[in-house]
């Protein structure tokens, strides 16, 4: 099977301003039972890193 992965930024909120502090892969092969894989500080290494997830063959 094929695996599907997203990723997402974590915001943190304070007052009226809204920061994107980090980034989840999330894997969403089963969506019913979506896991996060991993946080990373920058978009690009989560993409990558949602790349590689996708590429695996487990």
């Amino acid at each position: 099977m094929s695996r599907q992965a997203r990723i997402e930024p974590v915001i943190e909120a304070t007052d009226l301003k809204e920061t994107i502090t980090g980034w989840l892969v999330i894997d969403e092969t089963v969506p019913e039972n979506e896991v996060v894989i991993s946080e990373h500080t920058s978009k690009k290494e989560a993409i990558q890193a949602a790349e590689a997830l996708e590429q695996r063959e487990d």
